[in-house]
């Protein structure tokens, strides 16, 4: 019988699919799980130091999350979501978590708010249920398109 943190490993493999390639990282916690993810688009660019621009690589440490107090706040993070059926992989920064009442069922469901450095229009805050988050990395490494890494701050991006 497999055990459920066996299972939840199968899934990920599942979700993320077969890796293309193998890169070393230095400073890796040992024991925990880490993956690549690209990043494409601009929603993580805002001109400073710690934007990560399109191209860039981050090396992303997966969390055990028991509950949505677990989630680091003000770190860029990849979100894998499940939403109706269709799974979404974002890099973002979460900034906020807030409880949503329901008037039609009477429940309250925690949402969590996702955050772009980029401040143009087009990149406003996205507020998800928690229920919708399948996996969450915490974003260790940034690896420039030039070569250049650096380790991302935990920093509050203020709008």
């Amino acid at each position: 019988m497999e055990s459920p943190n066996q299972k939840g490993l199968k899934d990920l493999e599942a979700v993320l699919g077969k890796p293309r390639s193998y890169i070393d990282a230095e400073d890796k916690i040992p024991g925990e799980q880490y993956y690549w993810f690209p990043n494409q688009g601009n929603s993580m660019n805002d001109g400073t130091a710690q934007s990560i621009p399109a191209g860039s690589l981050v090396l992303g440490r997966l969390l055990t999350i028991n509950s949505i107090q677990d989630v680091p706040l003000h770190r860029p993070a990849v979100f894998i979501i499940d939403y109706t059926g269709e799974q979404f992989c974002l890099l973002k920064s979460a900034c906020a978590i807030k409880t949503a009442d329901n008037a039609a069922t009477g429940s309250a469901s925690p949402l969590l708010c996702l955050r772009s450095y980029n401040p143009d229009p087009g990149y406003e805050d996205l507020w998800v249920p928690f229920r919708h988050f399948n996996y969450i990395f915490v974003v260790e490494r940034v690896r420039l398109p030039n070569g250049n890494e650096f380790v991302p701050v935990q920093k509050e991006i203020v709008r």
